[in-house]
């Protein structure tokens, strides 16, 4: 089966590339396909994490206001579904829940082509993506959920339970690989510091497309940070960028001013999946309102400071604590996590609600039994599975 995966941004890329490596060797062919935040850099690379690229659509917003993401949308249903055709495709392979991968399972749904979707049945009320996902469950003919109540969910939209699989989410299956000795150290050259020092926080917050205005948000995490801080003047703070959605570009410029005049914040486009799996394995607390802090941070043990309410709904794993986005409540909940003795680096992977790091073998081997079908029921998303 020719399968074409589409990737619109670091968000999605790292869920992709575990279980595009495990296609290697089966019968299914895939060709990766980039558009939308992967553009953000200025440049189109021929790989990405390791993987070469087959196709780049222009497909990038002109700005994170909620027009330009709209066209954008268009451009990426109009231009994917020229490449699918190209790529002579069989199938389209999709994640999660933002809107350009709703573009694109427009696209699929016109040409004619099944749609396998990553990460369906989960729930962000606080953010337009809860109804993109939906959506893209409704059209998709084949189903790799997180976890149960993922599975269960989907049953409650009326989606035959034979095609959908448990696997796990694939992004944490390199969590569970051997730590590189060596990645410390070039994580903090790649900071610009000498060493990773104690405490090192990660920082990544995007805006709740329905919830209160980012730029308020974004104040009120900047200052709890700095405050909580202020006994520790060695720290390090790393925020990586918000995504382009309604809001990101000016959450962006408010941490871009205060790391102009806070020395210990860094702010970072992407790290890559490498670099970004050891700042969690290594930090003390991941503080924002990331799918990042539910689903992978909890591996290693990483306490978590949930912001606000965009992640509202999303299955909870120990050490995630809620906090509003408020400049005391966000300093008072970092005093206490950095009272806590310090955890071992790098911190060691554990399974979680969300995987085991086998999610990837569970996914390749549904798409392998879907690939065998007749074409007749691979489209039929309705229709019972033998």
């Amino acid at each position: 089966m020719r399968l074409a995966a589409f990737s619109s941004g670091r968000q999605d890329i790292g869920i992709f590339a575990p279980v595009i490596r495990a296609c290697a060797g089966t019968d299914i062919d895939v060709h990766l396909v980039c558009a939308g935040l992967h553009l953000r850099a200025g440049h189109r690379p021929t790989a990405i994490e390791g993987i070469q690229v087959a196709a780049w659509l222009d497909a990038l917003p002109a700005d994170d206001g909620d027009a330009a993401i709209a066209q954008a949308a268009g451009a990426t249903t109009s231009q994917l579904s020229t490449v699918l055709g190209n790529l002579r495709s069989e199938a389209l392979l999709l994640v999660g829940d933002r809107t350009e991968m709703l573009a694109a399972a427009v696209a699929a749904t016109c040409l004619r082509l099944p749609i396998i979707h990553l990460h369906g049945g989960e729930v962000t009320t606080g953010a337009i993506d809860d109804a993109c996902r939906d959506a893209i469950s409704q059209l998709a003919q084949l189903h790799a959920v997180a976890h149960q109540s993922a599975r269960e969910r989907l049953h409650r939209l009326s989606i035959d339970d034979r095609r959908i699989c448990v696997s796990g989410a694939p992004a944490l299956d390199a969590c569970f690989s051997t730590p590189d000795p060596r990645a410390a150290d070039e994580l903090a050259s790649h900071l610009g510091v000498p060493a990773l020092p104690r405490p090192l926080l990660s920082v990544t917050h995007h805006p709740a497309t329905l919830g209160g205005d980012p730029v308020t948000e974004i104040a009120a995490v900047l200052a709890g940070i700095d405050d909580a801080l202020a006994a520790h003047p060695q720290a390090l703070v790393v925020a990586t960028a918000a995504n382009r959605d309604a809001g990101g570009e000016r959450i962006n410029a408010a941490i871009a001013a205060h790391c102009a005049v806070a020395p210990r914040w860094r702010l970072v486009q992407s790290l890559g999946q490498a670099r970004y799996r050891t700042l969690l394995a290594h930090a003390d607390v991941m503080i924002g309102n990331s799918s990042s802090g539910i689903i992978e941070a909890p591996v290693f043990g990483l306490p978590v400071l949930n912001i606000g309410d965009r992640q509202n709904g999303r299955l909870r794993c120990a050490g995630v604590t809620e906090v509003a986005a408020d400049r005391v409540a966000i300093a008072n909940a970092l005093c206490q996590v950095l009272a806590a003795p310090p955890r071992p680096r790098p911190a060691q992977a554990l399974a979680t609600a969300y995987g085991d790091g086998q999610a990837a073998a569970r996914v390749v081997n549904a798409m392998t039994a879907f690939a065998r079908l007749p074409r007749r029921l691979r489209l039929d998303r309705s229709g019972k599975l033998p």
